[in-house]
């Protein structure tokens, strides 16, 4: 049986398609054009780039070096790490992914 994510992967296709789905709304809404999305390129791009930005903020960041002789607080866990992945892609490699994917669509248009 395929699953299509492992560990909290799911999570970038929740982002992606939440981003597209109020970049929609919104677009309609300020422009008052239910056919404005589907019309042009830079929502779908500003979607995109935005759920890159997202995927990226969700991941490890690399920690500052801990001086000897300093305490410092544990570092918070991550909420997107090494085991994650969507259709086999860790999800490290989503916010490249991401962003591609906003320049391919902002020349699809419909």
């Amino acid at each position: 049986m395929f699953v299509p994510s492992s560990g909290r992967g799911w999570l970038v296709g929740v982002v992606t398609v939440g981003c597209l789905l109020l970049s929609d709304f919104l677009t309609s809404l300020h422009f008052h054009d239910a056919n404005y999305y589907s019309q042009h390129g830079w929502p779908k791009l500003a979607a995109f780039w935005v759920a890159a930005g997202i995927v990226q903020w969700l991941l490890p960041r690399k920690e500052d070096e801990v001086l000897p002789g300093t305490q410092r607080m544990p570092a918070k866990k991550s909420r997107l790490g090494g085991r994650d992945s969507l259709f086999l892609v860790p999800v490290k490699y989503w916010g490249v992914i991401l962003f591609a994917l906003g320049i391919g669509f902002y020349y699809v248009r419909g």
